[in-house]
């Protein structure tokens, strides 16, 4: 059974706020404003907070992130190794959905999004240099969700990495898919936004 926090097709995910962030937490709420999920940052060492608070090396880190439904269910996890711009993504019973992998290359940013046997069925495109707005697509090149970068006030964006990013998913898409869109989000951020300046 699919959870209706994934059967959504429109997520506004903000970041909750702080002047020190030692743990990636977010909040994702539905069209009309409602508390639809959270995610929230797991399993995390001792030595990564250290890291964390000393350094800028957030991108270097391993992370594990776990997205709950409004009823605080798991739902999704998602894992990105040592030194990697990749994260896997899981069900919340161990059952892997895919991938999401960042590009290496020159110009806007792109992720290239396999599913679990590693078959690549869809990319993640920034549609300008600073990636605040994102498209996704299926394999055949075509838009199946947009994700937009928001404005949360001059005090929000100079002291803190908190950022909101409204999520809109086409109603037709399907599994894996819808799952791996709203990753997509999340792996964004965290590879490209954590220390953003």
């Amino acid at each position: 059974m699919t959870s209706p926090l994934l059967g959504l097709s429109t997520l506004i995910v903000e970041q909750h706020r702080k002047l020190f962030e030692m743990r990636n937490q977010y909040r994702i709420f539905d069209q009309s404003g409602d508390v639809a999920g959270t995610v929230e940052q797991v399993d995390q060492s001792s030595f990564a907070v250290f890291a964390r608070f000393g350094t800028n090396l957030d991108v270097a880190l391993p992370m594990s992130l776990e997205i709950s439904d409004g009823a605080a269910t798991p739902v999704l996890r998602m894992d990105k190794p040592w030194f990697t711009w990749r994260f896997t993504v899981s069900k919340s019973d161990g059952t892997q959905v895919g991938s999401i992998s960042k590009q290496f290359r020159v110009g806007k940013a792109r992720f290239t999004i396999h599913d679990s046997i590693g078959t690549e069925i869809g990319e993640v495109r920034a549609e300008n240099w600073r990636a605040k707005d994102f498209v996704v697509t299926d394999q055949a090149g075509s838009e199946i969700a947009r994700t937009s970068k928001k404005w949360r006030g001059l005090a929000t964006e100079m002291f803190t990495d908190a950022d909101t990013y409204v999520v809109n998913i086409q109603p037709h898409v399907s599994e894996p898919m819808r799952s791996l869109a709203l990753a997509t989000t999340l792996a964004v951020d965290v590879i490209l936004k954590q220390k953003d300046a």
